[in-house]
């Protein structure tokens, strides 16, 4: 097979070429950590959601009676069903399955804190 034509490095005003199927020179990697770690195409077996997870999910709901625990709803005192478990530390960040660091919440809770952590680490605003 062929070698790749060189292109330009995708981090915006590098000047620098690259043959890396990812796009980007070797100054400009990304580094295979958080989020990117678990996602590419890997299973939730592999990525460590196998069975003794469920247990521990379900643990975790009955422990704090299928009710959201995350912060918002806390604060407000809503009570919403909730049928995720959510890392509080999330594991990208170094947190644990420890059941300290687990707590029931509500799928569009998950989803909000999800979202606002995805954006923390690519570098946002740091406090929303």
């Amino acid at each position: 097979m062929p070698p790749r034509i060189p292109k330009a490095c995708r981090k915006q005003g590098c000047p620098l070429t690259t043959t890396d199927a990812s796009g980007y020179c070797s100054k400009h990697k990304p580094i295979n950590t958080g989020w990117a770690r678990y996602q590419k195409g890997r299973s939730r077996h592999q990525r460590g959601y196998g069975n003794a997870w469920d247990n521990l999910r379900n643990q975790v709901l009955q422990r704090d009676r299928y009710i959201c625990q995350c912060d918002e709803c806390k604060r407000l005192g809503i009570i919403k069903n909730a049928t995720h478990v959510d890392h509080i530390v999330a594991k990208a960040h170094g947190g644990t399955d420890d059941l300290n660091n687990l707590r029931a919440i509500n799928a569009a809770c998950h989803r909000k804190k999800t979202a606002k952590e995805r954006f923390n680490r690519e570098g946002g605003i740091k406090s929303l």
